[in-house]
């Protein structure tokens, strides 16, 4: 079993943790720093039969926040089920309830929304009705660049500390998904936390997400290959219309990496994907290369020619990072609306001919 390129060999207890299997023995502490590393202290404590305390006090803090972030995520979602606005609940203790059958295993920051695009207004209006507002200002004309070319945006509550995520697309400009969200609604399904039903991926979306954006960040903690190896253990995935959606959202070579990668490394096995795997072997040698000596980043450039099942999505996505405007944009000088578009491939020049910017 390998390791990741020019990574230090992973623990095999991390590997048994992320396989999904008992860890039997002491823990030590390489294994216990590595799992801090690699986002896996709350998978590794519930798998381990003589957990640290040290592990364990880990644990309960990634369970306690869970909790929290559980309770904010009802209270929201029960909102927009009275105003009647549509809403699916992403990764986080969403996607740990239905990875690891548990809501408190996974390390997550906010709590990520989806929402039909027709909605995103209905959906803004009623979080700041919660007592959410933008995370940094926009003007109606960045918000209206924001709602076309970006699949989110941040909003903060300040008395209750949370942040949400609120999504219109699966996917983004600069790494796209074809996967309407009108599609996903419809293939839903309902998970119950803390007493309160909660709109989620279906198995099929779930499992192309999970890849899709474990690709996006290049696979970079074990435990996003964990949440791979978790997938090939569900019970309730047809694998035959995974292949079939994964191709048709053009992900199929992201949805075959991320199983190859989660095969090599973590040791799970492969679903039965015809499509998708045999579009992605002959890039996986190549991929692995790419992700040689790299730090923790996002996919971008000449990683997409090898991520994206079609060389024009690639080009698309590479000349959106270069024009569309971002909140550094907006926020690193005042220039009417369109002059944004010129501004931000002239200030990617500056910061790349000077890095220490």
């Amino acid at each position: 079993m390998k390791h990741m390129p020019d990574r230090n060999p992973l623990p095999p207890a991390l590997l048994a943790a992320a396989r999904g299997e008992r860890v039997r023995g002491a823990i030590d502490a390489a294994t216990l720093a590595a799992a801090g590393k690699e986002r896996m202290s709350g998978l590794l404590a519930h798998a381990a039969d003589e957990p640290p305390r040290e592990l364990l006090l880990q644990a309960a803090a990634i369970e306690a926040r869970a909790t929290s972030m559980v309770a904010e995520l009802t209270r929201i979602v029960e909102a927009f089920r009275i105003a009647n606005v549509p809403l699916l609940a992403l990764k986080g203790a969403v996607a740990s309830q239905q990875l690891y059958g548990h809501p408190g295993l996974r390390v997550f920051g906010d709590l990520d929304l989806l929402v039909d695009g027709p909605t995103v207004a209905a959906a803004e209006a009623l979080l700041t009705r919660l007592g959410y507002r933008d995370e940094a200002p926009m003007t109606p004309s960045q918000r209206a660049t924001k709602h076309r070319f970006h699949n989110g945006t941040p909003l903060v509550n300040d008395e209750r500390r949370t942040t949400v995520d609120l999504h219109w697309r699966l996917g983004h400009v600069q790494f796209p998904l074809a996967l309407p969200v009108a599609d996903a609604w419809r293939r839903r399904t309902e998970l119950v936390l803390s007493g309160v039903t909660v709109p989620a991926l279906g198995p099929t979306d779930l499992a192309i997400f999970t890849c899709s954006h474990a690709a996006k960040h290049l696979w970079w903690s074990l435990e996003s290959l964990a949440q791979i190896a978790a997938l090939t253990r569900l019970a309730n995935i047809d694998w035959q219309e995974v292949d079939r959606v994964a191709t048709a959202s053009r992900a199929a070579r992201q949805v075959g990496l991320s199983f190859l990668l989660a095969h090599d490394v973590v040791g799970c096995s492969l679903p039965p994907l015809p499509n998708c795997l045999a579009l992605s072997r002959p890039q996986f040698t190549r991929m692995q290369e790419r992700l040689a000596g790299t730090v923790e980043r996002d996919a971008g450039g000449r990683d997409l020619l090898f991520l994206l099942d079609r060389k024009r999505d690639a080009l698309a996505a590479s000349l959106a990072a270069t024009f569309v405007p971002t909140h550094a944009d907006w926020e690193a000088a005042r220039l009417p609306g369109p002059l944004y578009w010129i501004a931000r491939p002239l200030r990617l020049a500056a910061k790349r001919l000077n890095p220490a910017r």
